[in-house]
């Protein structure tokens, strides 16, 4: 009976150092390598079937604007990118410096030196917002050319994709004043909406952060799944 009274707090001690190191470990390697995502990403956007039964599914037009740095920009220049997107204006003093900050501090600083993420900011205030504007805009949030591009150009052109490519709430509405969007919305590489992401709280940043880590572990399976035929 004593002995049995002795072993009980060994088994508690093994119990608190498995919680203690032992799951955060497991955490940590299933969170970095993917392992725990099963559920595939969604396709958003209306789809069509074509003739051979293959399913069409909505994707982003190509567009000619500018980055930040003056230079001539369309979807070429971000071939084979899993792009993060977002629309925003300088002057805006509620949504967008929140929404910025969040992506700066959570989500680029988590992908910054990943070559195969995009981060794309759209002004919804081309009027104001030159090149030489977002530039210095950029720098206040430590996004760094090329992996982090503010894009400015034609306002009817930028409108119209935020409501009919990237399907942004509250665009299609918006021609006649600009739209608040805090939302990020998640492109791969073939331009199919992926994701779209509310910017602010610790579930946003796993939300998004998660499925990017899907949409590249999908890329994978599919690549190892190529070298295998």
């Amino acid at each position: 009976m004593s002995q049995e009274i002795k072993k009980r707090p060994s088994f508690k001690v093994m119990g608190v150092l498995f919680l203690v190191f032992v799951l955060p470990v497991l955490w940590i390697m299933l969170n970095k390598t993917g392992v725990h995502y099963s559920k595939p990403l969604p396709y958003l956007g209306e789809r069509e079937v074509a003739p051979n039964g293959d399913t069409i599914y909505h994707t982003i037009a190509n567009f000619r604007l500018v980055n930040q740095n003056g230079d001539s920009v369309t979807l070429e220049t971000y071939k084979d990118k899993i792009m993060l997107v977002s629309f925003f204006f300088t002057n805006c003093e509620t949504v967008c410096p929140k929404m910025n900050d969040f992506i700066s501090q959570h989500i680029y600083r988590e992908f910054a030196k990943d070559n195969s993420i995009q981060f794309l900011s759209f002004t919804v205030d081309p009027e104001h917002d030159s090149a030489a504007v977002l530039l210095k805009y950029a720098e206040k949030f430590g996004a760094k050319f090329p992996n982090w591009q503010f894009i400015t150009g034609s306002r009817k052109r930028i409108y119209d994709l935020a409501a009919t490519s990237f399907l942004i709430p509250g665009a299609q509405s918006a021609h006649q004043g600009m739209f608040h969007s805090n939302q990020m919305v998640l492109i791969d590489k073939k331009l199919r909406i992926r994701g779209v992401f509310e910017t602010g709280g610790q579930l946003d940043k796993s939300g998004i952060i998660d499925a990017v880590r899907n949409l590249k572990l999908e890329y994978k399976k599919n690549e190892n799944h190529t070298e295998k035929r």
